[in-house]
């Protein structure tokens, strides 16, 4: 064994020390990191810009939901207080993407900036369905809003209608923007969330997958087609595998505006419009969710895999009056990802944001299940 050899101090060291060469210092990556998760109304929000030692020109970028670029602050690499540099922030009612910016190109993972505040008051009345003559509970409007006035019974119950409580911002959350990868039976999904949209219901199922609450896990309900010959959900997320399970808690229903479509996800509930808690289904087509909208809550939508998503629902069904497949696929285990760099907001597979499609007797939701 070569003996150690001196340095110039006297110091021994291995002759593998002295002969191997030198290891590069880690070059940082573009990143944002928020000095606190949450900030008052009024309160400073700390951001960290990290870049490596060699970068071009920086700057932050405040996008909204429909990619309006609001703000853009030019930045150096260090902490810096947003409030006066971006007042735009404070008037915000849904979720800002603040993305970083080296020669304007979008670098590293955005933040989401989401103001903290409650939904309106969900306004619903007793509707009957025409298919089977059984009454269910129908969404009409939020807050002080109806979805459509002239709406015989949605008129008939306005009158009645106590006066919302006007909504206001407690604060403000800052996370990173993160996507989720669904390691299925049949293949990977991989989902982006639409926290403009429903920040409550996406913060739901990202607490849930990050403790492994949906890992093994089956799809207990598929409908390939509905009884208009439409392609209609996937469905999962329940613990016990039978439709009635769910995490012990029920979710408040968020006024979502991302239209029901293929690969969109959203959550379903029991009859009782506040009753979603882990439970959440896939659509499969346009035409066979729309008449969801605006009664069941989206929260993100498929960025990769539908040809996991059409292998999903060709699962042969044992019963087709409960939609269970014969040998359920399973959810095996849910990933959470940093989300890609973006100049747009929301991702422009979600859908723009549009109102609700009124749904009338004539075009009744699904009662317990979507």
């Amino acid at each position: 064994m070569p003996m150690p050899q001196p340095t110039l101090d006297g110091t021994p060291v291995a002759p593998a020390a002295i002969d191997a060469p030198a290891t590069p210092a880690p070059v940082a990556r573009h990143a944002l990191i928020a000095a606190r998760a949450v900030t008052q109304p009024d309160g400073p929000m700390v951001v960290r810009v990290i870049a490596p030692d060699t970068h071009g020109t920086l700057a932050l970028r405040v996008i909204d939901r429909s990619g309006k670029v609001l703000e853009t602050v030019s930045v150096t690499a260090g902490s810096i207080n947003l409030r006066p540099l971006a007042p735009s922030i404070a008037d915000a009612q849904h979720t800002l993407w603040l993305q970083l910016m080296e020669d304007d190109q979008a670098v590293g993972t955005p933040l989401w900036i989401t103001p903290l505040r409650a939904p309106p008051a969900v306004r619903t009345v007793r509707s009957m369905r025409l298919n089977t003559q059984q009454p269910y509970t129908r969404v009409v409007g939020w807050g002080d809003r109806a979805f459509d006035p002239h709406d015989p019974e949605t008129a008939q119950a306005m009158p009645s209608w106590v006066a919302s409580d006007p909504v206001i911002t407690g604060g403000f959350r800052l996370e990173p923007a993160c996507d989720a990868v669904l390691h299925t039976s049949e293949g990977d999904l991989r989902v982006a969330f639409a926290p403009d949209a429903a920040p409550a219901t996406v913060d739901n199922f990202l607490r849930l997958a990050r403790v492994g609450f949906y890992d093994g896990t089956i799809f207990h309900r598929i409908v390939p087609l509905d009884r208009e010959g439409r392609p209609f959900v996937v469905q999962g997320g329940d613990p016990t595998g039978t439709g009635d399970g769910g995490p012990g808690w029920n979710l408040a229903l968020e006024p979502s505006d991302m239209p029901h479509a293929r690969g969109v996800l959203g959550m379903a509930r029991g009859d009782d419009p506040h009753s979603a808690g882990s439970q959440f289904y896939i659509g499969l087509s346009r035409d066979g969710t729309a008449r969801l909208d605006g009664q069941y809550c989206t929260f993100a939508f498929m960025l990769d895999g539908m040809d996991t998503l059409d292998r999903l629902a060709q699962s042969p069904i044992g019963d087709s009056a409960t939609g269970r497949p014969s040998k359920p696929p399973t959810l095996d285990r849910v990933e959470i990802v940093a989300a890609r760099a973006c100049e747009t907001g929301r991702p422009p597979h979600g859908g723009e944001p549009t109102p609700p499609t009124p749904v009338t007797p004539a075009e009744p939701a699904t009662a317990v299940t979507p």
